[in-house]
């Protein structure tokens, strides 16, 4: 009888400590997703955020290599979402991935900090549909 005891409380003691280990790793790889304009309308900081966006125009992307790799570029909310919001500036630490380009949406993971995103992952998305290149 004491055997059985014995075994019964060592699986409740192992399952107790799965769930809280369980509970504990969800809870910190959890991360908000958000536009732009959600993050602008927040109005504070966000420590572990997920951002999608669409790039905004050549002039406003800045590609740094010295002293540090830096990428500086700006966002807006995906079209048929929002109409006439300002650009989201987001920092990036990191080489710029070979798809990254003007209308290109992006996924980013980092921080909203004082009005920017500084992300420390980008990811871009492929277009939906293939379009042949044009001729020269």
């Amino acid at each position: 009888m004491k055997r059985y005891r014995f075994t019964i409380i060592a699986v409740l003691v192992f399952a107790t400590l799965t769930a809280i280990l369980m509970i504990r790793a969800t809870a910190t790889g959890t991360s908000i997703v958000l536009t732009p304009k959600q993050a602008y309308e927040k109005k504070q900081d966000i420590p572990r955020l997920r951002m999608v966006g669409r790039i905004t125009g050549r002039e406003a992307i800045e590609y740094i290599r010295v002293p540090h790799v830096e990428l500086r570029f700006s966002i807006v909310t995906p079209p048929g979402e929002s109409i006439d919001e300002k650009p989201l500036k987001v920092v990036y630490r990191g080489l710029k991935p070979d798809m990254f380009a003007p209308g290109r949406d992006v996924i980013l993971d980092g921080e909203f900090r004082n009005g920017v995103m500084v992300a420390s992952t980008l990811l871009t998305q492929c277009p939906s549909k293939y379009e042949a290149p044009k001729p020269m």
